[in-house]
């Protein structure tokens, strides 16, 4: 499942899809679309058969899509295909990329919080779907060895910063994730997708993310286990957290001794699948709806349990939140009888 709110940017004006591509795009729309209740089929069908040129073509052709989306599906051009390749590489590389500890220092409180941030994963859709799985693996893998490095022993809590994760492929930053996301049983969901009321669970166990009973992405390598399972989890997110970011947010909304921190998020809590279509451009189709572990989602905006306001500091906000817990203040008592 890809969910996907930031993309390339507006392509010319002459970039359509061919005839057949466009009947297709409706098709799919009317069909499986979030919202196609939104959109009088019959007259977008007449609009675009006597749109004038191409540029009158595309406006319709996105102003379609946006309102059956609720503003996250998109038509990609073969072209864009190949230009979005390198962002796709970059955010690849850099979930694998140990981050810059900047909010945790070596020693004193902080020492005792682990940190890990979660950004954007987009597929690279130009390489082969073996090779875009085993890239999920390896960035699921990255995290999971980020966040084992940390798990000295000393760890009492954890920061989940997810405020620059403007969405993608939420697979492998669930997989990632998967040993801070609770002290849950096997078949305990973390997550799920809602589609015409029927519930599609997210689940993390045997070192695997599964999707309504279904292995998505795992490895033998990301079965990680915390030294303090259960440890309290604080999450980080703002207005730059969309999409697939806004999945991450879901999966821990619900669970034991987490709390969130930040502000409302861009809104696009919906999930989105790829289609092929016969030109070789594809369209992100938003068929379903975030929920958390319990079932509750909407679609929109997500708020924190705690909103941070101008001049306040989310981070430090979370760090003390953190260290009040009783697994940071049993910590801190057992040093300082040593």
């Amino acid at each position: 499942m890809v969910a996907l709110a930031t993309a390339s940017g507006a392509a010319h004006a002459q970039d359509v899809p061919s005839a057949e591509a466009q009947a297709r795009i409706l098709d799919l729309l009317q069909q499986q679309s979030l919202y196609r209740d939104r959109v009088d089929w019959s007259k977008a069908r007449a609009a675009l058969a006597a749109a004038r040129d191409p540029a009158q073509t595309r406006r319709l052709l996105d102003d379609v899509i946006q309102r059956s989306s609720g503003g996250h599906g998109r038509w990609i051009s073969a072209d864009q295909q190949r230009t979005a390749s390198k962002r796709a590489q970059a955010t690849q590389a850099a979930m694998g990329a140990a981050p810059l500890q900047t909010e945790d220092a070596s020693t004193g409180p902080t020492a005792r919080l682990g940190w890990i941030t979660v950004g954007a994963y987009m597929d690279d859709q130009t390489q082969p779907q073996e090779v875009q799985h085993q890239a999920r693996k390896q960035a699921a893998i990255a995290l999971q060895t980020r966040i084992q490095e940390q798990d000295d022993g000393n760890r009492c809590g954890w920061v989940v910063d997810l405020r620059g994760n403007s969405g993608g492929n939420m697979w492998p930053m669930l997989l990632g994730l998967g040993p801070l996301l609770g002290d849950a049983k096997g078949a305990d969901p973390v997550g799920m997708s809602i589609l015409a009321g029927k519930r599609q669970p997210w689940a993390y166990r045997d070192g695997a993310i599964w999707s309504d009973g279904n292995a998505v992405v795992g490895s033998r390598n990301t079965r990680y286990t915390l030294r303090h399972p259960g440890a309290p989890v604080a999450v980080l997110f703002g207005p730059r957290t969309a999409s697939s970011g806004e999945a991450s947010v879901l999966a821990f909304r619900g669970r034991a001794a987490s709390r969130s921190f930040g502000q409302p998020s861009a809104g696009y809590s919906t999930s989105n699948a790829t289609a092929r279509l016969p030109d070789g451009s594809m369209l992100l189709l938003t068929g379903s709806v975030m929920a958390d572990r319990n079932g509750v989602g909407d679609g929109n905006r997500l708020q924190p349990d705690v909103t941070v306001g101008a001049g306040q500091d989310a981070a430090a906000l979370a760090r003390e939140w953190l260290l009040a817990q009783p697994a940071c203040k049993q910590a801190a008592a057992v040093v300082d009888a040593r």
